[in-house]
């Protein structure tokens, strides 16, 4: 099925790229490459890093990745525990392994990742601006929880973008 989507002439898919550098929101048109882009653009990034910050940085939290296999069958004692034989079906007896995720702030600095908006009215009302710069190109779509400053469960998100790509085929 991906394949097939993904060999439709009016997809192009580009790896190893950084979209902030392609895409230029600074003017009245949505420019790529420098030029004038008409098409739709879905933009899954951060809305205030795509603004260049111009109202300034949205907070975020991010996560602490901490893995380890242990000696037993099965190990699952609190929600921010991920134990992956119970996604993936792996069966490797007397051994387990799980992740422990540890919520901080999102600082910014090379190789974090922001996962969660932290929602609040001063928070909520900073993305406001950020998006009323968005809806100035009526080809770009923010589409996720960092575009979207929204936390988003991964079903409601699937949800979400397929009603998206149901627009835009319209």
């Amino acid at each position: 099925m991906f394949e097939r989507i993904l060999d439709h002439p009016n997809i192009t898919v580009e790896l190893g790229c950084d979209a902030l550098k392609r895409l230029d929101v600074s003017g009245d048109k949505l420019k790529v490459d420098g030029e004038a882009f008409h098409g739709p653009v879905i933009y899954t990034g951060q809305a205030d890093e795509l603004f260049g910050f111009r109202f300034g940085p949205l907070p975020y939290r991010t996560l602490d990745f901490r893995f380890e296999t242990l000696p037993q069958d099965d190990f699952q004692d609190y929600t921010r525990i991920t134990e992956f034989k119970h996604l993936t079906g792996q069966k490797v007896p007397g051994k387990t392994t799980i992740v422990k995720e540890y919520s901080r702030a999102y600082t910014g600095a090379p190789g974090e990742i922001p996962y969660y908006a932290i929602i609040n009215p001063d928070n909520n009302a900073k993305y406001s601006q950020y998006k009323a710069l968005a809806e100035k190109f009526h080809n770009l779509h923010l589409l996720g929880r960092l575009a979207e400053y929204k936390y988003y469960n991964m079903d409601a998100i699937a949800g979400r973008a397929l009603d998206l790509a149901g627009q835009l085929l319209k």
